[in-house]
């Protein structure tokens, strides 16, 4: 699949950090202090840690080998055919998380103009349905939006930092009680929740096809933008566990601090620099990079070519957008809580993130020629050590994960599983006669 090599490195910089900062700062942040309350800021800094060590052999897959598809592709090249697909197939299903950020947009737009309040699943429809457009006409131009809003964001939340971070009371990330009050369970579930927002950066590995000089430029922007993500997090979350009671923010969004402590011109500013700009950067840059692997998979003849057709103006697969928007949208619809769908998604990312850590650590072995190729240079012993910790803190992280799915959680993913296998036995062999033939 030969797309067109249009992105920069701050075009993809900025995708990633979009991916990254959107859900985690402005959505998750109140959950995870349900969680673990005062200690919700070194739940964000121990998860950045632990995404970057986990996003570490993928960021050398990323210099050896970039294509469009990059997760995809890594999978299948060094694993083979079918476990590559069942990898897909996990990650397909995790889209729907593209909803969290959706009806956290639409949460913040009911804090700007409460009227909207009662219309919250509509206003996260249409929010999904405009990115939907702006991806239609071109990935460059969603990245040209997207370094615009980037912007907006970091300037909305160092104003909210500014303004709060002296007003904080520090007593209370000194007690013991105070920061893990249901213990380290609590802690621990609290860093599930925020690896899900600091891990998002790998999957600009998707458009490694689309980079000028993907080689340098996929390592450079996954790194720089979990640890300026990462920053942030730490900043802004102590503003907001440290000043309000835990009652008032638990579960709540940042409007809830940011309207006690800015001025109300300042306020507005706020929910709409940081509010809506972190989320529909995330909503962007799902859309930007979610279809590509897909692509890859219709040419394989694991899905129907047919709705791998690429626009040929605007160089984007609108059948593939059409279909993510249904996904994406699917759970507003139903009302599905937004904790629930997080605790599923992330226990879903924690089995399939497994996949190309497997791969980094054959890598060596099955594709010596990719491996020394790589322009991030790194041993091939220091590489299975990063996949093996990584893989250990998946399997730690997904068990935490679905320790708090129910029965019905448990069901659907089952079937899914099921789904998918029985799927890739039966395409297998139409893939087969197909090329007998």
């Amino acid at each position: 699949m030969k797309l067109k090599k249009t992105l920069s490195f701050w075009d993809v910089f900025s995708i990633a950090l979009g991916q990254v900062i959107g859900s985690g700062i402005m959505v998750l942040i109140g959950i995870g202090i349900e969680f673990t309350a005062y200690a919700v800021p070194f739940a964000f800094v121990l998860s950045a840690t632990l995404s970057l060590i986990k996003q570490m052999p993928v960021v050398f897959m990323g210099s050896a080998m970039p294509a469009t598809g990059g997760l995809y592709v890594y999978c299948k090249r060094v694993l083979g055919d079918k476990i590559g697909f069942f990898f897909l197939a996990l990650l397909l299903i995790t889209h729907i998380l593209i909803a969290l950020f959706a009806l956290g947009f639409a949460n913040y737009v009911a804090a700007l103009i409460p009227a909207l309040e009662e219309n919250i699943k509509f206003v996260a429809l249409g929010i999904l349905v405009v990115f939907y457009f702006v991806n239609l006409v071109g990935i460059r131009q969603a990245a040209a939006l997207q370094k615009v809003m980037i912007v907006f964001l970091l300037v909305g939340l160092s104003t909210l930092i500014f303004f709060g971070i002296f007003e904080v009371d520090y007593s209370n990330f000194t007690s013991k009680e105070k920061l893990f009050p249901s213990g380290w369970y609590g802690f621990a579930l609290a860093c599930v929740v925020m690896s899900f927002a600091t891990g998002g950066a790998y999957y600009v590995s998707e458009l490694g096809g689309e980079m000028k000089n993907p080689h340098r430029d996929l390592p450079r922007a996954i790194v720089f933008s979990t640890l300026i993500a990462a920053c942030f997090f730490a900043l802004v979350s102590i503003v907001a566990v440290g000043i309000l009671p835990i009652e008032q923010t638990a579960g709540k969004t940042l409007s809830e601090v940011a309207r006690t402590i800015l001025p109300a011109p300042v306020y507005g500013a706020f929910i709409v620099g940081a509010g809506l700009f972190a989320l529909a950067t995330s909503i962007n840059s799902t859309f930007s990079w979610a279809t590509k692997s897909v692509l890859i998979a219709c040419e394989d003849g694991w899905l129907p070519k047919g709705i791998a057709v690429v626009n040929k103006r605007f160089n984007t697969p609108h059948i593939l957008l059409t279909i993510l928007l249904v996904i994406g949208a699917a759970p507003i619809l139903v009302d599905w809580d937004l904790t629930y769908i997080i605790m599923l998604g992330s226990g879903l990312v924690f089995i399939y993130d497994i996949f190309p850590l497997i791969a980094a650590f054959l890598l060596s072995k099955r594709l010596p020629k990719v491996f020394a190729a790589a322009k991030l240079k790194m041993s091939e012993k220091t590489l299975k050590v990063f996949s093996v910790i990584g893989i250990l803190i998946l399997a730690g992280q997904g068990a935490l994960a679905f320790s708090d799915i129910d029965i019905k959680g448990w069901i659907l993913i089952i079937v899914y599983i099921v789904f998918v296998i029985g799927y890739i036995q039966f395409r297998s062999k139409s893939r087969l006669n197909g090329h007998q033939s």
